[in-house]
């Protein structure tokens, strides 16, 4: 696996595999689903006909166009932005989501290159990740490549549920537990409800990372215990 190939999934860090997470060679310790219903997951071959065209999840929602700007305590900044227009990937229509750092804010030769990461979402509101790009052509779709898609985000988070965010052979594993459901955290001036995740990324050492998702506005706040990066609301 090429080291550019590597860096471009790292790199869709805020939007799935966090900033710099990737898999470094060694194997991860299997994390079944654990209370999430019916649900293969990771799935091998998703169903186009259990997908909708949008992605409306309270907890992910990507209504086009639309933008989040992130900046972490260095203050450095990174811009979520969804694409105007779906694509297809493998069959299933897919709504793209592109990281872009504000050049600006990061020191010279250090900011990561834009990755758009594509999800889609099936008849019960769950996320899936379903692919991922970057400029110069594809990352890895789910479907080829042995390459299955990942849950992002279930239409009902519960306590306890466990599953396979990311699984992609050679560039990144991931797992995701939902810690809390309920909690409040003020975003743009509002209280609203939380959604807490763990989210470990298989490497050497592991990371692990807290993500918070806010009801309506989705990703909100993300931690690994030494950078913390906050949503800032226009």
């Amino acid at each position: 696996m090429a080291k550019g190939r590597r860096a471009a999934v790292a790199a869709a860090g805020v939007v799935l595999v966090l900033l710099g997470a990737t898999a470094c060679g060694s194997e991860p310790t299997p994390a079944p689903p654990s209370g999430v219903d019916e649900l293969v997951v990771p799935t091998p071959s998703p169903d186009p006909a259990d997908f909708g065209s949008d992605v409306d999840n309270a907890w992910w929602p990507l209504p086009a166009d639309a933008t989040w700007t992130y900046r972490d305590d260095q203050g450095r900044e990174l811009v979520r932005t969804v694409l105007p227009e779906p694509r297809q990937v493998g069959g299933i229509q897919a709504t793209g989501v592109t990281v872009a750092p504000v050049a600006s804010t990061w020191p010279a030769g250090t900011a990561p290159a834009p990755v758009t990461a594509w999800y889609g979402q099936d008849r019960r509101r769950n996320v899936w990740l379903v692919g991922a790009t970057r400029a110069d052509g594809t990352v890895w779709e789910a479907g080829t490549d042995d390459v299955p898609a990942g849950l992002v985000v279930t239409g009902r988070p519960r306590v306890g549920d466990g599953y396979v965010r990311v699984e992609v052979p050679d560039v990144a594993s991931q797992r995701v537990r939902v810690l809390e459901v309920g909690a409040e955290a003020t975003v743009d001036g509002v209280a609203d409800e939380v959604v807490t995740l763990e989210v470990t990324t298989a490497g050497t050492p592991d990371r692990v990372e807290e993500q918070e998702l806010a009801r309506g506005t989705g990703l909100v706040r993300w931690t690994d215990g030494r950078t913390e990066w906050t949503y800032v609301a226009p």
